[in-house]
């Protein structure tokens, strides 16, 4: 009879421990946890730091710990200070937002070395245009003064040299010489623009990239095509607005299309899609059109205004658009954009660009004096909107890119700052030309921008990532 009392006994304490422990272990699994010093039960967060360079020394709310990154810790729900630090380095030092049963995830932390690597890539002094490759590899320059031509350079190969793709015609007793104004790559980088104009006459060049096939649009086709660009998925069709109205040239088939739309007064290129805006009689609206000519409605009616600031994405498996009217300035976010009922939510104020993050989780809009990010994702886990706000207050912005999808490039007052998308952690990389933007390579080591030195534009790659 004891036994099977002990029996009875031991079957309830080890059925109470599954209980209990069960319980602990959901507990856990939603944040909570005890606290020895309190006697409390609070309910913790997650947060892992991960950073370039590793190994870097973690400073949590002004305490040096003994622990370097990569780094994790559960805290109580709250916000925390942690800095991190590495001699040679620029210190990092920010505020995490712990939420209970979330992960507070810093993937983004990159230390810019003091004293970082840098190497002229060119020293020709008249750099007047330029564009970067969509994949970040390829550079394609122009370059005026005594030696005019249209260079390309591999920046992707740190022993690549600039490479003359086009050298203008010289001038003659009856023809002024022809001046190289403006490069662009086609999106896959096999083929470039490249205009030029010889007195008034403007001229419309495309070329492949090695520099063994130069057509003459203008010449061959007959048509003024100011403004026109390589469609985003095939470089054999380009788009531009005659006179007539937005129009496409295939020069594959050797063809120009019929009008596509009348009454286009600027258009945008987003991969297969190109969006234009329109004047009806019920204003302006935005349009969708493909390569094969299927139109849709995206916007209707777009706020009163000359020209918009527009950039498409897509993000978590749904169609995003920015739009920044220029005359009223208020930046719009719209979802689900091609579906029959996108929904809109005014973002940002006082701005007059736009521009996503590569990943399309950021959208950035900004102005000459102040730059607002809208964190789609935290938006979307918050239910609410996330906006962070900084000031240019050392001059106003002139050029930015993102150098990756948590940091950007900007020229302010004549300096290249390094900044993570909510303005913190910024670095003063020295001069910078105020109209020649700066990019990431594709490797995300290096940094491509055009130095001032001694008055004079260099082309410089800076490594930040050995």
């Amino acid at each position: 009879m004891l036994k099977r009392i002990l029996t009875a006994i031991g079957y309830v304490c080890l059925t109470l421990a599954v209980i209990v422990l069960t319980a602990g272990l959901v507990a856990y699994g939603n944040g909570y946890s005890y606290n020895f010093k309190t006697h409390k039960l609070i309910r913790t967060g997650l947060i892992i730091v991960q950073s370039f360079p590793s190994g870097l020394h973690v400073t949590l709310e002004n305490k040096l710990l003994k622990k370097k990154t990569p780094y994790r810790v559960s805290l109580e729900s709250g916000t925390y200070r942690i800095s991190l630090s590495k001699e040679g380095y620029y210190p990092w030092t920010k505020l995490i937002h712990v939420i209970a049963s979330e992960v507070s995830l810093a993937q983004y932390v990159l230390l810019i070395p003091k004293q970082p690597q840098t190497t002229t890539l060119d020293t020709r002094t008249q750099i007047t245009a330029q564009d970067m490759s969509r994949d970040h590899r390829h550079l394609a320059y122009v370059v005026a003064g005594i030696e005019p031509a249209v260079y390309t350079l591999d920046v992707s190969n740190q022993n690549a040299k600039p490479v003359r793709l086009y050298l203008p015609k010289a001038a003659t007793e009856t023809v002024p010489v022809e001046e190289l104004t403006a490069v662009t790559w086609s999106d896959d980088a096999s083929h470039l623009l490249i205009i030029s104009k010889i007195g008034d006459t403007v001229t419309h060049h495309l070329v492949s990239s090695n520099g063994s096939d130069v057509k003459n649009l203008t010449t061959q086709y007959g048509f003024n095509f100011t403004g026109i660009k390589f469609s985003g998925t095939n470089w054999q069709q380009l788009y531009w607005i005659s006179p007539d109205g937005l129009r496409r040239l295939d020069v594959g088939s050797q063809s120009v299309s019929g009008v596509l739309a009348d009454k286009v007064s600027q258009f945008n290129i987003a991969d297969n899609r190109i969006l234009y805006v329109q004047s009806t009689d019920l204003g302006r609206t935005l349009w969708s059109t493909d390569g094969r000519g299927n139109n849709q409605i995206l916007i209707q009616p777009l706020p009163e205004s000359d020209s918009y600031s527009i950039d498409a994405t897509r993000y978590n498996n749904q169609d995003f658009l920015s739009v920044v009217p220029l005359k009223t300035a208020v930046g719009t976010l719209y979802s689900g954009i091609y579906d029959a009922n996108p929904v809109s939510k005014v973002v940002a104020r006082n701005v007059t660009l736009t521009s996503f993050s590569p990943d399309g989780h950021l959208a950035i809009y900004n102005s000459s004096t102040a730059v607002k990010t809208y964190d789609l994702e935290r938006s979307d886990v918050d239910n609410k909107t996330v906006v962070y706000e900084f000031p240019a207050s050392a001059g106003a912005i002139t050029t930015m890119t993102w150098f990756d999808n948590f940091h950007l490039l900007m020229a302010r007052g004549g300096r290249l700052i390094w900044s993570e998308f909510d303005g913190a952690n910024q670095v003063d990389l020295g001069p910078v030309s105020d109209v020649l933007p700066s990019y990431s390579t594709s490797d995300l080591k290096s940094i491509i921008s055009y130095k001032i030195v001694d008055s004079a534009v260099h082309l410089v790659a800076t490594l930040i990532r050995p």
